[in-house]
């Protein structure tokens, strides 16, 4: 069960690397981030430090999916889960988990999020926004929506993770999770 201050710092986390692929460019195809955190100290294990690590998606495989991302997402999900798979996403997939469980003994997976372009009619104008979604281990969506013309992003952390008003990564993104993480909590998170 996530903290407070854990779902705090992973929202901030999720707005650096808005930042980060406004300023480096690398949000251009759709990206995965895999978010982990560790402790700090061996001493004090309650201090701990977040982080990202980045994956961009090949934009042919994009297209190669009549329902986009979320398949593509769900397609990783399997080939993660399936060991006789090796295709060059898995295998990056898995240096991936590799090195965020070398960075530390007590890393956590927290998250997977994906970043990527969409279109928002407002105003009754098409505008280009770089979204970035995200579903954490208690199952809790976060949705952060970035209009390209505007100076700061809208931020939605949902602990119910609605169906209705989710965005149509969070079934990807939690078979992600599922298949490095194990099954993830259904329903709203316990109290904490």
């Amino acid at each position: 069960m996530l903290s407070d201050n854990a779902v705090r710092t992973l929202t901030a986390c999720l707005e650096y690397a808005d930042a980060d692929a406004a300023h480096l460019g690398w949000g251009d195809t759709a990206t995965l981030l895999l978010i982990h955190d560790w402790s700090l100290e061996s001493a004090r294990p309650r201090r701990r430090t977040m982080r990202s690590l980045e994956f961009p998606l090949h934009p042919e495989d994009l297209l190669a999916h009549p329902a986009g991302l979320p398949a593509l997402l769900h397609r990783l999900a399997e080939d993660l889960r399936d060991p006789a798979a090796a295709t060059p996403y898995q295998k990056t997939l898995q240096t991936m988990l590799a090195r965020a469980r070398a960075a530390a003994p007590d890393v956590r997976l927290l998250a997977w999020a994906v970043c990527y372009h969409d279109i928002h009619l407002r105003d009754d104008h098409l505008d280009r926004v770089r979204r970035v979604d995200a579903v954490d281990i208690d199952g809790r969506v976060y949705q952060l929506s970035h209009a390209l013309d505007e100076e700061h992003p809208i931020i939605l952390v949902d602990d119910t993770g609605d169906p209705a008003d989710s965005p149509a990564t969070q079934q990807g993104l939690a078979a992600l999770l599922s298949a490095t993480v194990g099954p993830i909590e259904e329903g709203p998170p316990k109290p904490r």
